[in-house]
């Protein structure tokens, strides 16, 4: 029997230039329905960052509701290098990255997960849905961050 698939679609969401807002988005998607969708953001980060931590939060709530015990995991993203942390095919080599990288390749390790790279802003449902929430959520941190610049 077939187990059935869990797309696990990820995106972060960053400033050109080092330590402004960024911000992260999942969505946990079984045949088309929404099981969790969650964001978050940072105020000084990058947007690899953001990328990691979105893949990071994303497999550790499929590991936290057990989902990979029951479904084959997916993770999608338009990142190469947060897919490529989660395979064990890369590391990034400056520290900061170490421990989320460590985190996230843990957890596709734990869950079972595959990984999947999709053109980013190709019209891809999911990963548009994604995008937008992360950049919405950059943009609440960029304004909490011009509020207490005031």
């Amino acid at each position: 029997m077939t187990r059935p698939i869990l797309e696990v679609h990820c995106d972060g969401s960053g400033e050109e230039r080092v330590g402004r807002p960024g911000g992260w988005a999942f969505v946990i998607v079984r045949d088309g329905e929404v099981l969790c969708e969650r964001d978050g953001s940072a105020g000084k980060t990058t947007s690899l960052v953001m990328e990691l931590e979105a893949a990071r939060s994303a497999l550790d709530e499929v590991v936290a509701q057990r989902w990979h015990f029951t479904h084959t995991v997916v993770l999608i993203s338009d990142c190469r290098v947060a897919l490529e942390v989660a395979a064990g095919t890369f590391t990034p080599r400056p520290p900061k990255y170490a421990a989320l990288s460590s985190a996230l390749r843990e957890l596709a390790v734990t869950s079972g997960a595959v990984t999947k790279w999709v053109r980013a802003h190709a019209g891809h449902r999911w990963n548009e849905h994604v995008d937008a929430s992360a950049r919405a959520s950059r943009l609440r941190a960029a304004s909490r961050a011009r509020r207490r610049e005031d």
